[in-house]
């Protein structure tokens, strides 16, 4: 029962999550700027040029990607041809159907469907609901009782706003970009840097708070490098140069790994870690420093390895940095093949693999189109048109698995609430009646748009409240042409989100409905599965085998990444928690932290191994890699089949196999080859981590069964 109360956050947590959010971070002023000047900028054209059915504009640059101005352009564009591609469908199916009240009905339940299936099938999520949101909007227009020509019109307007929104923000993205010139790819690793430097400088201090910093430190993990190696790849840098800079740019997404991992440890660390971290925080300030000045960083004496007291992963940030300043070593750099070549990435692919033969995409659309139809039932036989936002909340919050669902209809209640109630209804009681000019009108609704932009830039566990309190605040207050005191639109998009969650509630989360944890088990699995299969060969060509060991372990990060958001998302879900949830939870809350270690380790043995030349390697380390193996398999094989296999109890033998790596590391300190010490003692912090994480299983195991 203590573990099901655990699982509700404390108000004290709550508002330390809260404030860690919303603090200020590098670039996080200049976003929302170029948001709010986006923004108002559509507003001001719509008030200008009276264009009807725009409230959509004002709100959709804000939906668009804003890491770089290329992104921002590929961000618009896909989101102008779904929504072109909508609209032409709208119109030529009410062309056809909208005459018969029959075929009407089911030419809306069609164009549903389809939505619903392709946010299920699509990658491009964004691009899909955009079409969506366009879609349901457009269902109120071709529902009500104005002439054909005055719906085609509204639906026009409508897609003519969304275009306005989508050019504008990539023009000021790009004028932005202009004013400010920047090198996207050193500020990229210079912002990285800086991080993990601020991370851990505060490893020695009791009284830090790190909340905030393990935040941007979590969204650049979550991130990658994809866009600094796009940058990377169309930059005009020599080739030598550009070699230098893409295994740098690999390294500092290993770091911010790392740092992800030692965030989430014990804090504050030990005395030796915090003098250890005070030294790596030192290096990496000269890192930056050089890179600033575009100089070759300064050779660092690493020797981080030779303190058994040494937090594993602290040791492998100290490695990271090593690397990054041999990186720019011209003396006999090591080779680096971390990443491939500029522009041998992937294209973007519009569609999933299994878009046609999954039947999980079937079941979604299915599920989607029964609650966005019981929507539309209900607000239609009231005769309540303006109960039409139940449908697109539907759109809006359906997701794969039960707690990612509850997460965002609690997080769009809450922006609909605090848009439209409280700034909403506010603005309409006390400031609209005193505002007589367009200019009044567009500082406050500037105001608006930064207060939401301000929420809309914090990570996905908090950014979809900023996105609702914009578009709540739009829809309140864009749908005339005057100053708005009216207090029906903002209580009929309440009343109507509320319609939309009821009806989720009852046909989305209970038509073939998965929880978070049911879905995070196999991911888990899967996860320590691809850890275990992760090697290196020394037959293959060294750059493929590198670079294929390195998007092996981006896979792997995703897939950490995934666990977490996905336990965290099950604490929306049902209470009290049954013995296989919270398993799940003990499990992930307990030695996840270590297997992120454990594969950080892992690949920094197996790229050593790589880069130091090694063709054998001695039996004693191939019985840790095998006896680790094992450990994992059986960890995961247990998570599987819980509770039918307990996991095993460590050996004896397992105490004899650490003692001699530790005895094989002294011996090889005392000669003059470093390689060996480094690949040993690599290897004890492998052992040491698959220990950790069987005592924890078990731990789990005896808990959860005791429960039952």
């Amino acid at each position: 029962m203590s573990r099901n109360l655990q699982a509700f956050p404390s108000l004290g947590r709550v508002v330390d999550v809260v404030r860690a959010e919303l603090a200020l971070y590098p670039g996080r002023f200049s976003l929302i700027l170029r948001i709010v000047l986006a923004c108002t900028s559509v507003m001001v054209l719509v008030m200008v040029f009276r264009i009807p059915a725009a409230a959509l504009g004002a709100y959709y640059p804000l939906l668009l990607s804003r890491d770089s101005p290329r992104a921002t352009r590929r961000a618009a564009l896909r989101t102008s041809i779904a929504c072109t591609l909508g609209a032409i469908e709208i119109i030529i199916g009410a062309m056809l159907f909208a005459g018969s009240p029959f075929f009407h009905f089911f030419w809306l339940m069609a164009n549903l469907f389809a939505v619903f299936y392709l946010i299920s099938a699509m990658k491009l999520y964004d691009a899909a609901v955009a079409l969506g949101v366009l879609i349901a909007s457009s269902m109120t227009i071709w529902d009500s009782g104005a002439s054909p020509a005055t719906r085609v019109t509204l639906t026009l307007y409508t897609l003519l706003s969304i275009l306005m929104g989508c050019v504008i923000s990539a023009l000021i993205e790009t004028l932005f970009a202009k004013i400010h010139p920047s090198d996207a790819v050193l500020d990229g690793i210079q912002q990285r840097l800086i991080l993990a430097e601020t991370l851990l400088r505060k490893g020695g201090n009791a009284d830090a708070n790190i909340a905030s910093i393990r935040v941007q430190i979590g969204r650049y993990g979550t991130r990658g490098t994809g866009e600094i190696r796009e940058h990377l790849a169309h930059s005009t840098y020599d080739t030598s140069y550009k070699v230098q800079l893409a295994t740098v740019t690999a390294l500092s997404g290993q770091l911010m790994e790392l740092c992800v991992n030692l965030g989430e440890a014990a804090w504050p660390l030990s005395p030796s870690d915090a003098v250890r971290c005070d030294s790596i925080a030192q290096d990496i300030a000269g890192i930056r420093l050089r890179l600033a000045r575009e100089e070759a960083p300064d050779w660092l004496n690493f020797s981080g390895d030779d303190d058994d007291r040494i937090h594993p992963t602290l040791g492998e940030i100290g490695r990271n940095v090593h690397l990054i300043a041999d990186s720019f070593s011209d003396s006999d750099p090591i080779p680096h093949h971390h990443l491939p070549e500029p522009g041998e990435g992937p294209g973007i692919a519009v569609f999933r693999d299994d878009a046609l033969s999954n039947p999980e995409h079937l079941r979604f659309a299915i599920r989607g189109t029964l609650s966005a139809m019981a929507c539309y039932l209900f607000y239609m036989s009231v005769g309540w048109m303006f109960l039409a936002g139940s449908v697109t909340t539907c759109i809006l919050t359906a997701l794969t698995n039960t707690g990612a669902t509850r997460h965002k209809q609690l997080l769009r209640f809450a922006g609909f609430f605090v848009g439209a109630c409280i700034l909403g209804f506010g603005a309409q009681t006390l400031v609209l009646p005193r505002l007589d000019s367009l200019a009044e009108f567009t500082i406050l609704f500037a105001f608006v748009i930064a207060i939401g932009a301000w929420v809309a830039t914090s990570s996905p566990r908090l950014a979809y409240l900023g996105f609702q309190i914009v578009l709540a605040y739009d829809l309140t207050n864009l749908n005339r042409f005057t100053l708005n005191t009216s207090l029906v639109p903002a209580r009929d998009a309440i009343l109507g989100i509320v319609l939309g969650i009821v009806a989720m509630w009852f046909f989305f989360d209970h038509v073939w409905s998965r929880s978070a944890t049911e879905t995070m088990r196999p991911v888990l699995v899967m996860t320590i599965q691809d850890i275990v299969r992760l090697d290196y060969s020394n037959d293959a060509e060294p750059s493929r085998e590198l670079s294929r060991l390195q998007a092996e372990c981006e896979d792997v990060n995703r897939n950490f990444d995934k666990i977490r958001t996905l336990s965290d998302l099950s604490a929306f879900e049902s209470f009290p928690k049954n013995r296989e949830e919270t398993f799940m939870a003990h499990c992930v809350e307990s030695f996840l932290p270590q297997l992120r270690a454990f594969l950080l380790v892992k690949a920094g043995l197996l790229q050593h191994n790589a880069t130091a030349g090694t063709q054998q390697q001695t039996k004693l380390i191939a019985d840790v890699k095998n006896r680790c193996s094992v450990i994992l398999l059986k960890a995961a094989q247990t998570i599987e089949q819980y509770p039918e296999v307990s996991i095993e109890t460590a050996e004896s033998a397992d105490k004899q196999l650490r003692h001699a790596i530790e005895e094989a590391a002294r011996e090889a300190h005392e000669g003059d080859d470093v390689s060996p010490v480094t690949e040993l003692r690599l290897s004890s912090s492998l052992l040491d981590l698959a220990l950790h994480v069987q005592k924890q299983l078990q731990a789990s195991w005896f808990e959860s069964t005791q429960m039952g």
